[in-house]
């Protein structure tokens, strides 16, 4: 008779425990769907665009923060076109315009979505007039910035949905939009190519665009966090104007100010390989060819 008490006693305690794990499936299964939008999103074939990337050290002040340094200005070009089936794979050049004492030091990035297989990095120094190819690792991640800022190499590659696992850790809401928090934690393959233990996004579910982002180093310890802001819509792609990198261990502070973007420019693939970095004439006369492809419309006023 005493098993008979105990049956329905451990049933009790199953079922709750099995209803748990049901919910957290789902949970991370509508993390991972929602990260699958806003990597999919359209953003053109192509996008021209040119920028301001301003760098200094900061203070905090109150809700802002300001620069306490003498911030360190480059005017930057960026291409970058779309490919593969599901136009997933993309090839992108960033190229310093302004000072002209680094005129020319550009990147050159391949990234491959869909195959699975790691970012191509080449970075071009005139002053050494070389190409050099910045290598990937099964067991280290990439080291080094994008022309000293504190967005980092591997903050530049293009994410890849099955490296991470997802979970959705709550909402809140930031200038009167309602986001979503999604954890990302990498795989157990991605992690020893990362120099980060986690990622936690905040994401505005109807634009499909990351509104904030926090880095999280190996000790587990907040490092960076990254903002997007001053949002625009043109052709029906969402674009933001200001992307902010805070560095909370060096106590700097990076942004990315777009003056204009255009997509969907014609562009040959044969543009978009190392020879755009090395061969100065090749790649002024690529450039002189966008802008007169480039129509004269201003980027469209923000809005939230």
């Amino acid at each position: 008779m005493k098993s008979l008490f105990i049956l329905p006693l451990l049933v009790s305690l199953i079922v709750p425990v099995a209803s748990a794990q049901v919910n957290g499936e789902a949970g991370n299964d509508a993390a991972r769907n929602l990260v699958e939008k806003v990597l999919d999103r359209y953003m053109g074939n192509t996008e021209v665009s040119r920028m301001s990337l301003v760098t200094c050290a900061y203070r905090d002040k109150g809700d802002s923060i300001g620069c306490s340094s003498a911030p360190r200005r480059k005017t930057v070009q960026s291409i970058s076109k779309m490919y593969g089936q599901k136009l997933k794979d993309s090839r992108g050049l960033m190229l310093i315009l302004e000072p002209v004492a680094e005129y020319g030091i550009g990147i050159l990035q391949y990234d491959y979505v869909e195959s699975g297989a790691d970012s191509d990095q080449w970075m071009y120094l005139p002053e050494l007039d070389q190409v050099k190819r910045i290598a990937s690792s099964n067991d280290a991640p990439k080291k080094g910035s994008l022309f000293g800022s504190e967005f980092s190499l591997e903050d530049m590659e293009r994410q890849k949905l099955n490296e991470y696992t997802y979970k959705i850790i709550g909402k809140e809401t930031i200038n009167g939009e309602e986001l979503v928090k999604v954890e990302h934690v990498p795989t157990k393959a991605r992690a020893p190519k990362s120099n980060y233990a986690k990622r936690i996004q905040w994401i505005d579910e109807a634009r499909l665009l990351v509104i904030k982002e926090e880095y999280y180093e190996l000790s587990g310890e907040l490092f960076k966090v990254k903002t997007s802001s001053d949002l625009v819509e043109s052709d029906d792609i969402w674009t933001a104007k200001k992307v902010m990198m805070r560095n909370l261990k060096t106590r700097r502070v990076s942004m990315l100010l777009y003056a204009d973007v255009t997509y969907n420019l014609p562009i040959q693939d044969e543009a978009l390989t190392p020879r755009i970095l090395s061969d100065a004439v090749f790649r002024e006369n690529f450039i002189k060819s966008l802008r007169q492809e480039k129509p004269a419309a201003a980027m469209p006023v923000a809005r939230q």
